[in-house]
């Protein structure tokens, strides 16, 4: 599913430095702050987790990746990055250890496609901590168990998954709910957490089938929940008002009639013309 990824608003850092009286902290042409340099630093080579929180002006939060899945990685970089391919949060996790935090300036006038509610603003900040560091070794024996979960909850999903997909084709069942908007779903649990609601950026774990149970896409193979934001069209809109029904914890099965889905034309070659969809999804996280 093709979308916009969490960490593409990192890409738009530009040469363009906000102006203050003192003078900068330059790091990778961006001004920058550090309040607290922490503990054990990253080594070329080794990964740093970095939780960011993106603020406006004004100090209120336009996004958050602080924990779980949506928190942003970076492998240290073994030789130096110059030019365009140079990220200062990277550039950063590489200076100030675990614990540590710093904030980047970045100024609106580089943004495109700009928000209404950041209008007139000069700059955004991301505000970053360094929170854990690890070797390569340990690395990939995070992902190898990460990978290892994920197929076992596959295995779960697809039984949950042919037996709904049979109430739905029966469709006598009080377990089918059916939205305003043409959306059928079976809950199985609604979650307790946050509210997965339009404007949160979310972390979704989801199998998919068409209506004779062959799947066409799932999360568990790629070793991680997919992390899109909701109501911004990043996603088929069955996604924006189905996840929305959801709390963190939560899991449902979802009928997506193709209005709500790739429409008349599909997706081809992958999503036929006119095709319905069932999606098994599980809100892992949201931010």
């Amino acid at each position: 599913m093709k979308i916009v990824s969490k960490l593409l608003i990192l890409s738009a850092f530009i040469a363009t430095i906000y102006s203050c009286k003192e003078a900068p902290k330059m790091i990778g042409g961006f001004k920058y702050e550090t309040t607290d340099k922490g503990g054990q630093v990253a080594q070329p080579g080794e990964y740093a987790y970095v939780a960011i929180t993106i603020k406006d002006q004004k100090d209120s939060i336009l996004q958050e990746m602080v924990e779980g899945p949506n928190m942003p990685m970076f492998k240290i970089p073994t030789e130096p990055v110059v030019g365009a391919q140079s990220n200062p949060i990277q550039d950063l996790a590489a200076v100030i250890g675990v614990g540590g935090n710093a904030t980047v300036f970045m100024p609106v006038d580089s943004l495109t496609n700009l928000p209404p509610n950041l209008k007139g603003m000069d700059f955004i900040t991301y505000n970053m901590e360094v929170t854990k560091v690890v070797t390569e070794e340990e690395y990939q024996a995070e992902i190898q168990k990460l990978k290892d979960e994920q197929e076992a909850a596959q295995k779960e999903v697809v039984d949950v998954i042919n037996a709904d997909l049979a109430i739905f084709k029966e469709g006598k069942s009080d377990l089918i709910k059916t939205t305003a908007d043409g959306l059928k779903y079976i809950m199985h649990d609604e979650g307790t957490g946050a509210q997965g609601e339009s404007g949160k950026s979310v972390s979704v774990d989801y199998y998919g089938v068409f209506l004779d149970g062959e799947m066409f896409d799932n999360s568990y193979r790629a070793g991680r929940p997919f992390t899109f934001t909701v109501g911004r069209g990043e996603v088929i809109k069955g996604w924006d008002l189905g996840i929305p029904l959801l709390k963190e914890g939560g899991n449902a099965t979802i009928y997506v009639p193709y209005t709500l889905a790739y429409g008349e034309a599909g997706r081809p070659p992958v999503i036929p013309a006119k095709a319905d969809l069932v999606f098994h999804v599980a809100l892992r996280g949201v931010n």
